[in-house]
């Protein structure tokens, strides 16, 4: 580093600021470390958004950050998942990550004129929209839906919360630790039901698969 760090002794400023990370123990060599945050600051100097998290091995990564904030589609190459009048374009925020990372997801579902698919909360019969990756390198998940619609089927007299159109969600995922450096496979499965006014055809889970090269931890700078 070409730029002048500055140095906590004995944690004295992450104490005052009452974010001394009390899970790790005394002794260890990471002990006296502060629970993480970050700010995203606008040109003005107004903060946009506050993260503050429980880990420091578990913090998002930039192009997270990007897309939860700025949104846009993320990755060069989304998957695209087709099943029937449904499509989804699956994105990572980065298709190359260390063991560990947290990556984020956007799904840009788009649903053919004339049908919808189900949100939440639903009655028992309906299967409502869901994308789940599969827990072999992934420990764990979130996405948030948009809030459907509510609309009113008066064959069925009943109202259900629906999604038409053009939609997006977006989330993460936090990548298992001890993955070894290689070529790898995020899958998953993209649930859900079509119906229109007038049918409605039986649930669908469309598998896929999105490539994720696992690299190296950068080794640490050598001792002067």
């Amino acid at each position: 580093m070409s730029y002048p760090l500055l140095s906590d002794k004995g944690s004295a400023v992450i104490r005052k600021f009452g974010i001394l990370n009390a899970n790790v123990p005394d002794g260890l060599f990471f002990s006296g470390i502060p629970f993480p945050g970050d700010y995203l600051l606008n040109p003005d100097g107004a903060v946009r958004e506050k993260y503050f998290l429980p880990d420091y091995q578990t913090r998002p990564t930039a192009s997270e950050v990007v897309l939860k904030d700025f949104g846009g589609s993320v990755g060069d190459d989304p998957t695209t998942v087709q099943a029937e009048d449904v499509r989804a374009k699956i994105s990572l925020s980065d298709r190359k990550a260390v063991a560990g990372a947290q990556l984020g997801i956007a799904v840009e579902f788009e649903v053919g004129p004339g049908w919808h698919i189900y949100g939440q909360p639903l009655p028992e019969g309906y299967t409502p929209t869901s994308v789940v990756f599969d827990d072999d390198i992934v420990t764990t998940q979130k996405l948030a839906m948009p809030k459907p619609s509510p609309v009113r089927f008066a064959a069925l007299n009943e109202t259900l919360m629906v999604y038409e159109g053009s939609f997006k969600a977006t989330g993460n995922v936090l990548l298992k630790q001890k993955l070894t450096p290689g070529e790898y496979k995020l899958k998953g499965t993209m649930n859900f039901q079509e119906c229109n006014d007038l049918e409605c055809k039986i649930p669908q889970a469309a598998r896929f698969e999105i490539p994720l090269q696992i690299v190296a931890m950068a080794p640490p700078a050598p001792k002067p």
